[in-house]
């Protein structure tokens, strides 16, 4: 049953950039990274890219309250996509009120390499620096696309709020953080992706001969 459920998850195809949605009451939301969505008066140009943005970059689409920001060092908005200027950048999603009952977050994107650090997850105020429970990276168009899941079934209590902080030297054209009330593994193993996608061509393919 999983691996059906997966089949529907994730969106193919695999050589563009990852998209995991959620079964159950979800919220999602997106930022298309480009100077045109973010001008570079409050987002930086290369010549400002270490000053602080002049404001959170509020989601270009979705339902959700989370917003994106630098929390340190470089990254500016470039005319197609963000960029930390050959420098080490810190950045911060956060949500101050997000999907009650939440067992589930995902954190999505197409971000280039080298990506130096790993996101984390903290809560409530904390500074849990949670781990994604799983992961994932396939090639795309630009940049990789990948994504990093939390399992929080497990939490005590509600999450009020959370945050998620990553660091690194990298370009991305787009996030995404997409939030769940019903816990369920959307990011298998590697080769569980590549096992899951030949299935599906393969039905697909007898689906046209028959």
């Amino acid at each position: 049953m999983k691996s059906i459920l997966f089949l529907f998850a994730l969106n193919l195809p695999l050589s563009a950039a990852i998209s995991f949605t959620l079964p159950g009451t979800a919220e999602t939301s997106s930022w298309v990274l480009n100077r045109t969505n973010y001008p570079s008066v409050t987002y930086n140009t290369f010549g400002t890219a270490i000053n602080p943005w002049g404001a959170p970059a509020i989601p270009t689409s979705g339902n959700s309250s989370a917003l994106f920001n630098k929390v340190s060092g470089r990254g500016y908005m470039a005319a197609t996509f963000m960029y930390t200027a050959t420098v080490v950048g810190s950045f911060r999603v956060h949500d101050e009120s997000p999907l009650a009952d939440l067992e589930t977050v995902i954190l999505q994107g197409a971000i280039s390499d080298p990506f130096d650090s790993m996101p984390v997850f903290n809560f409530n105020g904390g500074s849990q620096a949670i781990p994604a429970n799983f992961s994932a990276m396939v090639p795309g168009t630009n940049y990789p696309g990948r994504a990093w899941q939390w399992d929080l079934s497990n939490v005590a209590g509600s999450i009020d709020r959370y945050e998620i902080l990553f660091s690194g030297h990298f370009a991305a054209t787009s996030l995404r953080v997409d939030s769940g009330n019903t816990f369920f593994q959307v990011i298998p193993e590697p080769s569980s992706a590549l096992l899951a996608c030949s299935a599906l061509g393969f039905t697909l393919i007898r689906r046209r001969r028959v």
